[in-house]
């Protein structure tokens, strides 16, 4: 479903950063990659610029714990889990994802932000999140974010 909505983040680096939270979410790698847009001339059922993002932003070098994708059809969830390597216990969408709520434009953000929140209240400790545009996953952003190592 489609929705109104909105989505902010407060970037800060260092120090700046555990002012403002007692637990920052560090941003360990992004990258951003697009699909061909016509539709006849690819494989709907992956998304190779998906699984590009993942690596360059570094997602394989170890697994995570937390998931959130954005997803606006089931069927993209499927495509998503596949392309990101994501193991069995890793927690998708804790959040509800974009199926509980799509603010069209802020749904990528939301799923950025959800990741954070999970970081800064010690619920995930790397965590991925993803965000597309089109209806067949032909831009996809993916973030890989950490928590500082546990006392």
């Amino acid at each position: 479903p489609v929705g109104d909505g909105a989505a902010a983040v407060v970037l800060a680096t260092g120090n700046r950063a555990r002012e403002l939270c007692e637990r920052p979410a560090w941003i360990r790698g992004i990258d951003h990659r697009i699909e061909a847009h016509g539709l006849g001339v690819r494989d709907l059922t992956d998304s190779p610029s998906t699984r590009l993002a993942a690596e360059r932003a570094g997602l394989f070098e170890r697994p995570v714990d937390t998931a959130e994708l954005h997803a606006p059809f089931t069927s993209q969830e499927v495509v998503l889990r596949r392309a990101l390597r994501l193991a069995d216990d890793v927690t998708v969408n804790p959040s509800g994802g974009a199926l509980a709520a799509n603010p069209m434009m802020a749904a990528g953000l939301i799923r950025i932000g959800e990741a954070a929140a999970r970081i800064h209240r010690g619920a995930s400790d790397r965590a991925v999140a993803h965000a597309t545009s089109g209806p067949c996953l032909q831009q996809n952003l993916v973030a890989v974010l950490e928590g500082e190592a546990r006392a």
